[in-house]
């Protein structure tokens, strides 16, 4: 992968290929960031989906403070999710192994484009090898993006409500499995 080390290079880069910024804040003797060169990066289907959806920059949480202010960062590694005028929509703390990560940049990416109005390329990315996750925790988060922006798009609130019942029974103590949205 080819890591960018310029936040408003990465911005321009954005821009002009309508990605998404993937931005990781690292330090010196970081472990988690270690962990992730060694296990998670160099992953067919990590390096595919980075490549695929995301310009991807690499920023040093102490040498570049000011851009580690705009967004609060305080941990290393630390992942951002942002859009070309800067902003950010999602983000996390940690190393992550391979699968978990593909679900996070799922998240991150459909978190971010979501109030653009982009409902069918959320879909599209949440099915993308949306078997590989199944038996993963975080499977009830991608279920409910999915289906989330499949009711903003059309107002038809059945599948979401299949899916909710579905996530209470098949997931019972996932965090989306107490969530309400019966009022729909």
């Amino acid at each position: 992968m080819n890591w960018l080390t310029n936040f408003e290079q990465a911005k321009e880069d954005a821009a002009k290929s309508r990605k998404i910024i993937l931005l990781q804040f690292e330090m010196e003797n970081c472990g988690g960031c270690a962990k992730l060169e060694k296990l998670t990066y160099p992953d067919p289907k990590v390096e595919k989906d980075i490549n695929e959806w995301f310009v991807p920059l690499k920023l040093d949480i102490i040498k570049d403070r000011e851009v580690r202010r705009n967004f609060g960062a305080y941990w290393t590694p630390s992942i951002y999710f942002i859009d070309s005028n800067g902003n950010s929509y999602y983000h996390f703390n940690g190393f992550l192994p391979p699968e978990e990560f593909r679900i996070v940049l799922r998240l991150g990416l459909t978190e971010t484009i979501m109030p653009r109005g982009r409902y069918d390329d959320i879909i599209k990315i949440i099915d993308l090898d949306i078997e590989d996750f199944k038996n993963n925790s975080s499977f009830p988060k991608l279920l409910l993006q999915r289906e989330l922006a499949r009711y903003i798009k059309t107002k038809d609130n059945s599948l979401l409500r299949q899916t909710l019942k579905d996530i209470q029974k098949d997931f019972p103590h996932s965090l989306e499995s107490k969530m309400n949205y019966w009022d729909l």
